[in-house]
């Protein structure tokens, strides 16, 4: 049983992910007694690199959060998104990247949130200003997660932090050529149910005190995926907002090589709203704006929009 437990959300993504594997492995070389876990089964962008690394994944949280003396959150800062099992009082320290936050729900927190593209460039930067060479493994996840993070540097939130750790961490890794192209390939292929896509991608605020659903895919040739699916999408989207009780239910896909938003909204309330927070027109639920637009972005926009 570690002293430490790092971890971020439940079913963590690579960012998430990655962070908890980097962090720990620095506190570890600052020999504190730390241990990188995960709560659910981590996102299968996460797992592709756990597998090209040929490592094990993250220790199962469930088993060590009782006895661990302390709790380090990374890529995580809200009370809904992380674990139940973890005792707000037990958390030490936030790294997190989100402006959306519940920080103040951590009375013990020392907190660190900077809006940079990817919580895994602030972990980078730890190892950087220490002058900590980070392991191999540690130095492809957390290159994979900027990578994924910030759409391969094509969305709004990138930063030059963004760009100056990953360029640190690239030569550390030894990644083929088409390394990025492979795991955005596989974050493509869903190995279940449309539903199922939806459901591990589904974030739940509460916006002007209504309960929100947000998905967001971040996948190749969105245009063909929609057109495709587009009928069990909406199916998909119904049955989520009747089965978690939401008020409204959103889907926003990026393609992640082109670089824009397709958008799909069931009901008449949701593309309103999305329609007055981003300024974009709806055709028979369906609408498409330029450029990448992340959920991190859209659920302010949507805040600042309906909680005039």
């Amino acid at each position: 049983m570690a002293d430490i437990l790092v971890t971020g959300g439940e079913e963590p993504d690579i960012d998430a992910a990655a962070c908890a594997y980097a962090y720990a492995e620095l506190l570890r070389h600052e020999g504190k007694d730390a241990l990188a876990v995960s709560f659910g089964r981590p996102h299968i962008e996460a797992e592709f690199v756990f597998d090209f690394l040929k490592i094990p994944g993250l220790a199962k949280g469930d088993a060590e959060v009782k006895e661990c003396k302390e709790v380090i959150l990374v890529d995580a800062s809200e009370l809904h998104v992380i674990s139940p099992a973890i005792d707000p009082k037990k958390v030490i320290q936030i790294i997190d990247h989100r402006k959306s936050n519940d920080a103040h729900k951590f009375p013990n927190a020392k907190v660190q949130i900077e809006l940079v593209g990817a919580a895994a460039t602030l972990i980078a930067e730890k190892f950087f200003a220490k002058k900590q060479t980070p392991s191999r493994e540690a130095a492809v996840l957390l290159y994979s997660a900027i990578v994924s993070n910030t759409i391969n540097f094509k969305a709004n939130l990138t930063t030059d932090r963004d760009r100056k750790m990953a360029n640190w961490l690239k030569p550390l890794c030894g990644i083929p050529e088409n390394y990025i192209h492979q795991m955005f390939e596989h974050k493509s292929a869903f190995k279940g149910s449309i539903k199922d896509a939806l459901l591990a991608e589904l974030a739940r605020p509460t916006i002007d005190g209504q309960k929100w659903g947000v998905v967001q895919l971040e996948i190749l040739h969105v245009d063909d995926f929609i057109k495709k699916n587009r009928t069990e999408l909406e199916r998909g989207l119904l049955e989520l907002k009747k089965e978690h009780g939401l008020d409204n239910i959103i889907l926003s896909c990026i393609d992640i090589e082109v670089g824009y938003n397709e958008f799909l909204a069931v009901d008449d309330d949701s593309r309103d709203a999305l329609s007055h927070a981003l300024h974009i027109k709806f055709s028979d639920n369906h609408s498409i704006r330029p450029g990448i637009i992340m959920r991190k972005e859209i659920i302010p926009k949507l805040r600042e929009a309906l909680e005039r």
